[in-house]
């Protein structure tokens, strides 16, 4: 038997945004129940707005996968048994969409994986893209409840700089928007550690905290 979680998410995690000619559609971060003992299938896909050929290398970051459970992966190209360190899809053209797959299939003790990709144009490693696999089986706390204790976030309101602090074993990945949506800092928050973010340049105004699904608000106010 087969769940599918089908969803389409996006990373953009850079400085400089004005080369990304590809987009991963609508958000990141992939927070996700899966079943025990079956086969959950999980896509993320590419946007490829220009219509122009398009050819996407991707590289496995990060993963704490647990010692039970299987997956493997799949991408415009090719199916792999496990998940390979990196892989290149066929080139596409116009509408066609190119995707990542994972099958997770979980064993029968509750448990919980992330896992992280970095997805980018062949030939341009600068033009790219992070998504975020966050899954957890039944009987597991999720990771939207870990985080809602888990990040502290101070000075708030910061003037200069900006601290996120992880008081979990767990990395997060995290992301700040403003009021209109626009990324002005994103990344992992290390398991147990801290992450400091300049926001001296920032306009005043308020700004929205993101990990998995709950949101916190920052001041910035200098």
């Amino acid at each position: 038997m087969r769940a599918s979680c089908l969803f389409s998410f996006g990373f953009v995690w850079r400085d400089n945004v004005s080369a990304q000619t590809f987009f991963a559609t609508p958000d990141a971060l992939l927070v996700k129940e899966v079943q025990f003992e079956q086969a959950n299938e999980c896509y993320i896909y590419f946007d490829n707005p220009s219509g122009d050929s398009l050819q996407l290398h991707w590289r496995l970051v990060e993963s704490n996968l647990p010692e039970d459970w299987d997956a493997d992966l799949c991408d415009y190209g090719l199916c792999y048994i496990g998940i390979p360190s990196n892989g290149l899809m066929s080139t596409v053209h116009d509408t066609i969409q190119p995707y990542l797959k994972l099958i997770v299939q979980p064993g029968t003790v509750p448990g919980a994986t992330w896992i992280w990709f970095r997805v980018y144009e062949e030939g341009n490693p600068d033009n790219f893209v992070d998504v975020f696999y966050s899954l957890y089986t039944p009987g597991t706390l999720s990771t939207d409840t870990q985080q809602e204790f888990a990040v502290q976030v101070y000075p708030n309101p910061a003037s200069d700089q900006l601290f996120l602090d992880n008081k979990q074993s767990t990395p997060f990945a995290s992301r700040i928007t403003n009021t209109n949506g626009q990324i002005m800092w994103q990344g992992m928050i290390p398991a147990s550690g801290r992450e400091q973010i300049r926001v001296l340049e920032w306009p005043n105004g308020l700004y929205f905290l993101q990990t998995g699904n709950r949101t916190q608000k920052i001041v910035v106010n200098k």
